[in-house]
């Protein structure tokens, strides 16, 4: 199963800008940063808050500030390629590389049925059918 998104606005921000509800998160660096149009209300835990990463370009891409109900942000400042309308991968595969839906719910404490089920009736389904072999 594979849980995606798109980079929907990439913005800089300066060293010492705070980023999220509450200023969560405090850039270390002058940085790039994408903001993703899923929250909690689509499922995606807030617990994943300045904890929980993503799959950019085949790449890994840490979740800064919190986790709203609408949106998150990531940081792209090692991902310059990044652009809106980009694939974001909050679990499943991409190129190489893999987000495990048990260790992401082991990450927060949770199970993988739970993540699954969170799922509201904003997210799209597409059922994809994997062809037999042999």
């Amino acid at each position: 199963m594979t849980l995606k998104t798109r980079i929907m606005c990439v913005r800089r921000v300066l060293r010492g800008d705070t980023i999220g509800y509450g200023r969560a998160y405090m850039a270390p660096r002058d940085m790039r940063v994408g903001l993703l149009p899923v929250g909690y209300a689509d499922g995606y835990s807030r617990e994943f808050s300045n904890l929980g990463r993503t799959l950019i370009h085949g790449r890994f891409a840490p979740l800064i500030g919190r986790v709203c109900m609408d949106q998150c942000t990531v940081d792209l400042t090692d991902i310059p390629e990044a652009r809106v309308g980009d694939e974001v991968v909050l679990y499943g595969r991409q190129g190489s590389r893999c987000l495990l839906i048990d260790d992401l719910a082991r990450s927060i404490s949770s199970i993988p049925n739970v993540l699954v089920t969170s799922l509201g009736p904003r997210v799209p389904r597409v059922y994809v059918q994997k062809a037999e072999t042999g």
